[in-house]
């Protein structure tokens, strides 16, 4: 074969090659132009098999035009829809593919004592412009879909994960992470929002630099499991998204029977889920420019400014943890760090992931956090301890007092509840009587007085039931939910849960007495927008765990979430690593966290600081679960029972220490504490 039949059947190959990544992503191009091009393709090709080389070259040039005027016309601005269809195309690069076109020498690990290979994360040590880096990242499969779960890891996989992390830390090596997945697979056998909780806490701790390259898909909680990282780099035809583009359009539709492009078009645009977003609001470092029409498995110079950009990012992650710069910038060790700079490096991971989150606080409360500040200094703490101390005996005296004069009868309920029956979902089974609803509530606390189903409980009653009677004190009442991203209907939604709720957010934090002993509660009001996590409630949470630290006081954290804030986008879901940093830094410091899961307990907080209590307990027949039981039914084409994610069900597995009736709540807890002498300072 000639010289010029190579050349131009090259470059048949790839025009032919885009002609099938076009057809492959969803964006308006008539088909009647793509099949010309392609029956272009044809006829250039069978010229080069007759030898008859000019006119094979003239057809590739009017290919080339056609490429051209499509480019110009369709990719000059591309909507967020059309970003996301490119991110999921089948011919873009995979972290096998960066593994052999970014790194040398690449070997890949399998195994690390996870129970399953999980080919779904892939694992290897690497060169990086001759220096030692780990690989680890999401790798989608190509005909053996199934095989790798479109990049959707199994629980064993970031295990895996995790494992190979800690290896680096051993060795003194970097971390370098792909993110490509729509999410982790949510099969609750295996307990995956409970593994990613334990990733997101495990990776804050790592001494070694950790840089992240979101490449495809960056699927919610899935993406975070590989993704606590001191740099982020994110590909500028990748997306980061709290929900998919199909969940966000069947919130702001307004037929949820029937979603449109144009539901689709406007939920993409409200979740803000580009890398120009992302970089908008502080979660990525860098982006990386993509070739037009995206990246693909033959755009080799592509791979070189990926490599480019990872070395600069592992360059400035060494010079912020270095004394004045002072380090061989190109020698073999060049990345790895001393024992100080560790301990410098994850400071600052901590900083970097603190500050995300946007809420409202009024001026008396940044005065009052502000004073809070300032008492944490040395002096100042010693000469009022001794004041605050008394203060809270006055109070206990009075509790005590309090609950003397009102042994006789029940303590009046302020909460009203609706005037009628309600039967008992047990009836069939047990032949439970019809319940009056107040008198459910007021003298049974929710719980079916025959066969001990436990109705759900507003979080108001787990204060009269957990804590002593007139000891619970709030704090931080002034942060306020806002609406960051400017989603769509979301402004009223708000007004609506504060006016139902009378809350500023869903969370409520606050001082309170256990059968005598100081605590710091934590709890989210299931009432205001499902108890999702937004950015106040990360802030507010963050504040309660500093203040218990500060006072040396355990935490009791009630939790009844939805999950994530969809609403708020990116900013919800970094909300996920700052909660669970908060905790991992407040249990190294030798605090006791203590986690009860309520019905519900779902998805991002589940997957979050609510699996990350030194004890967690449940309530009976309490939902927890990481998705929906439809989502999941959907997506394993299997049929679950249901009492599937009931907390039975999943303390068997290993998700939940102990189920302990409500009545019992509060001696349970004041047991665990006792476990450990704090009395607070």
């Amino acid at each position: 074969m000639s010289e010029k039949e190579k050349a131009v059947l090259q470059q048949v190959g790839e025009y032919s090659e885009m002609v099938r990544h076009l057809n492959d992503i969803e964006i308006d191009i008539p088909q009647t132009e793509l099949d010309r091009i392609d029956g272009a393709l044809v006829e250039a090709h069978a010229f080069v098999r007759r030898r008859q080389y000019y006119f094979a070259a003239a057809r590739v040039e009017r290919v080339r035009r056609e490429f051209d005027s499509i480019l110009n016309r369709y990719f000059e601005s591309l909507s967020p829809m059309t970003i996301d269809s490119i991110s999921r195309s089948e011919q873009r690069p995979r972290t096998l593919d960066y593994a052999a076109g970014v790194f040398d020498g690449f070997e890949e690990l399998k195994g690390f004592e996870a129970n399953s290979a999980d080919p779904a994360v892939v694992c290897g040590l690497a060169k990086l412009d001759g220096r030692d880096v780990m690989v680890v990242g999401h790798q989608k499969g190509r005909f053996e879909e199934s095989y790798r779960r479109g990049g959707s890891a199994l629980p064993q996989g970031n295990y895996k994960a995790i494992q190979a992390m800690r290896l680096a830390e051993r060795y003194g090596i970097p971390v370098v992470t792909f993110v490509d997945t729509p999410g982790s697979w949510p099969l609750e056998e295996f307990l995956p929002a409970q593994r990613i909780a334990k990733n997101l806490e495990m990776q804050y701790f790592l001494r070694v630099p950790h840089i992240s390259v979101v490449i495809g898909e960056g699927g919610s909680g899935g993406a975070l499991a590989i993704d606590v990282c001191d740099y982020r780099i994110m590909l500028d035809k990748a997306y980061y998204s709290v929900i998919s583009v199909s969940g966000g359009a069947a919130i702001i539709a307004r037929d949820k029977r029937h979603i449109t492009e144009d539901d689709l078009d406007r939920a993409a645009k409200n979740l803000r889920i580009t890398a120009m977003d992302a970089r908008e609001l502080g979660i990525v470092d860098r982006i990386v420019p993509e070739p037009v029409i995206g990246a693909r498995k033959t755009d080799r110079e592509f791979f070189l400014e990926v490599k480019k950009a990872i070395i600069e990012g592992l360059d400035t992650v060494r010079r912020q943890v270095s004394f004045i710069n002072l380090y061989e910038q190109n020698g073999p060790d060049s990345w790895r760090i001393t024992r100080s700079q560790g301990r410098k490096l994850i400071r600052k991971r901590w900083k970097k992931y603190r500050r995300i989150g946007v809420y409202h606080s009024s001026v008396y409360d940044r005065m009052k956090h502000m004073l809070g500040e300032i008492y944490r200094v040395r002096w100042i703490h010693s000469v009022f301890t001794p004041f605050r101390k008394l203060m809270d005996l006055h109070r206990k005296m009075k509790t005590r007092e309090e609950q003397s004069l009102l042994s006789a009868e029940e303590q009046p309920k302020t909460l009203s509840y609706e005037d009628r029956w309600v039967e008992c979902p047990n009836t069939a089974i047990h032949g439970c009587q019809d319940i009056w609803v107040p008198t459910l509530f007021e003298e049974y606390s929710g719980t079916c007085p025959h066969c001990g189903y436990h109705f759900r409980l507003i979080i108001d009653h787990y204060i009269d039931l957990i804590v002593d009677r007139g000891s619970f004190r709030e704090f931080n009442e002034g942060l306020e939910s806002v609406n960051p991203l400017g989603f769509e209907g979301f402004d009223a939604k708000l007004e609506k849960a504060k006016s139902t709720t009378q809350r500023k957010c869903a969370m409520i934090t606050g001082h309170a007495l256990i059968n005598g002993r100081p605590v710091v509660m934590i709890m989210t009001d299931v009432r205001f927008r499902a108890g999702t996590l937004g950015g106040a409630e990360g802030e507010k949470f963050v504040r309660a765990v500093k203040r218990a630290l500060r006072e040396k006081r355990p935490i009791i954290a009630v939790h009844q979430s939805g999950g994530a804030r969809i609403e708020e986008g990116l900013l919800a879901l970094m909300q996920m690593i700052k909660t669970s940093v908060a905790v991992a830094r407040f249990r190294a410091s030798g605090g006791t966290y203590i986690s009860v899961q309520t019905d519900p307990t779902m998805a991002g907080v589940l997957a979050s600081y609510a699996s990350l209590g030194d004890f967690t307990v449940a309530e009976p027949n309490a939902q927890i679960g990481f998705a929906g039981i439809h989502v999941i039914e959907q997506t394993v084409k299997q049929k679950k029972p249901r009492n599937y994610q009931h907390s039975d069900m999943v303390m068997g597995r290993g998700g939940v220490d102990m189920v302990v009736r409500r009545s019992d709540l509060k001696e349970t807890i004041s047991g665990l504490l006792d476990l450990k002498k704090i009395r607070g300072r």
